[in-house]
Formats: C-alpha cells, sequence, structure tokens
C-alpha cells in the first residue's frame, strides 16, 4: 500500500513538470509570435482617411530604414547649364531694340549750311564774354554772329528746315525762327517788313526769308542782320555749327 502512494506520488511529479515545461514553451512561442508582429507593423506604413475630404494619407515611420523608395534629386544640385553666345552670334537686337532709332538720328543732322549773306561778317560770337556795344554805350555778350548787309538785300535760311515763329521785337527788330534737323533753331533778326516768309512754311537751304532791314539795339554798327543758333535750346557760335572759319564769306 506504501508503494502505491509512493509510485503515485512520482508520477504526479513528473507529469507536473512536463506540463511546466510545455506552458513555458507555448509562453515563449508566444512572446515571439506578438513580437514579430508589433515589428512588422512598425515596418508597414500606416493609412489615415481624412474624414472632412475623405483622402487617405499615408505615414511611414522615418525610423525605419526604407527600401524601393524612388531616389529624389534636390534641387539645389541639379545641374545647371549656361547657354554662352559667341560674339560673332549675338542678335542685333540685343544691342539695339529699336534699328530705327539710329537711322531717324542719323537723318536728323543737316546735310549742309549756307550763309544768310555774302558780304562778310561785322561783328562775332563773343563766347559769353561781355564786349562794348556803341548803340547800349555798355558791355554785354554778343549771341550771335552779324553779317553785313545792304537794305532790301535778300537773307536766306542757312539749312532746310520750317518756320516756327515770325516775331517783332522793339530791340531786334522783326526776327525769324526755324527749326531744323538734328535740334538745330536759326534765329535771323533785323529784317524789314516787306517780304518775310510766313509761320509754318517748310523752307530749303538758299530760300529766301526776307530782306535786310535794321537791328535797333545794334543801329550804330551799320546795316547788317543778327544771326543766332540755339543747339537742343542752347546758344553756341553760329560758325561753328556751320563749318565757317570767323571773318570769312561764301
Amino acid at each position: 500500500m506504501m508503494l502505491n502512494d509512493e509510485n503515485k506520488r512520482s508520477r504526479k511529479k513528473i507529469l507536473s513538470g512536463r506540463l511546466s515545461f510545455i506552458a513555458l514553451g507555448v509562453c515563449v512561442l508566444a512572446a515571439g509570435v506578438v513580437g514579430y508582429a508589433v515589428t512588422d507593423s512598425m515596418r508597414q506604413p500606416s493609412t489615415v482617411i481624412d474624414e472632412t475630404t475623405s483622402e487617405k494619407t499615408t505615414y511611414i515611420n522615418i525610423n525605419e530604414p526604407q527600401t524601393n523608395q524612388p531616389e529624389e534629386t534636390s534641387p539645389l544640385i541639379e545641374e545647371i547649364t549656361t547657354e554662352v553666345i559667341e560674339p560673332d552670334e549675338i542678335p542685333t537686337e540685343a544691342v539695339f531694340e529699336d534699328s530705327g532709332e539710329n537711322e531717324t538720328m542719323s537723318d536728323e543732322a543737316p546735310v549742309s549750311y549756307v550763309l544768310p549773306l555774302s558780304n562778310g561778317i561785322s561783328a562775332d560770337y563773343s563766347m559769353g564774354i561781355p564786349v562794348y556795344s556803341s548803340t547800349m554805350a555798355d558791355y554785354r555778350t554778343h549771341n550771335g554772329v552779324d553779317f553785313k548787309a545792304s537794305a532790301g538785300e535778300s537773307v536766306v535760311s542757312i539749312a532746310d528746315g520750317v518756320v516756327i515763329s515770325v516775331e517783332k521785337d522793339d530791340n531786334w527788330g522783326n526776327t525769324v525762327k526755324i527749326q531744323h534737323s538734328g535740334s538745330v533753331v536759326s534765329s535771323v533778326s533785323g529784317l524789314a517788313d516787306e517780304g518775310i516768309v510766313y509761320e509754318g512754311a517748310s523752307v530749303a537751304a538758299g530760300d529766301v526769308i526776307g530782306v535786310a532791314g535794321t537791328v535797333p539795339v545794334e543801329a550804330k554798327d551799320g546795316e547788317h542782320i543778327h544771326l543766332e543758333i540755339r543747339v537742343n535750346d542752347e546758344l553756341t557760335d553760329p560758325l561753328e555749327i556751320m563749318g565757317y572759319s570767323e571773318n570769312t564769306a561764301e
């Protein structure tokens, strides 16, 4: 009877040990399965649906290395190419956007000048230096050139142009202003009342614009006409503009 009890207790111990070993094995296996599932879920992208837009957004774990992802090229390291234009290949319009502008400027330059009278010069341009006026008995600048004249002698335009004004002045007498090309304006003073050109008339070089009269402010300097020239509204030496030497006449 004692032997049977001991055998039973021995069998129970053996059976209990086996069950414990089996239970331990099951626990280890379960832990491995759970660990693998967690690791795999971390590797897979998660998809979230935005309820307001019904759009799916995929989130990827940035801590895990990504595979089979297309390699993006940073715009900062993209190859930059620069087209080099050889000197012979530079287009003309890159230098002059309006090719007609140069033609207009060249057309503005007067072709030639003629003297308003050919009797010689009685007074030169004073270059801004005051000179004595016998008529006014003072010193003042002489802003033009005086050409000797006989009363009633024809006076001509120095170049092609358009008459922009005809005025009578107490100091300078009848004065005709003509707009020429190249921003040149000539002003002839000391013309008589008769035979004077009209405002707006087109004239050519050598066309008669009036006849010699008197210049009141220079009356004591003898019969003459007074010629002034402005370029871009700036007074300048008429002889220099016309290409003649001082104290000469054709």
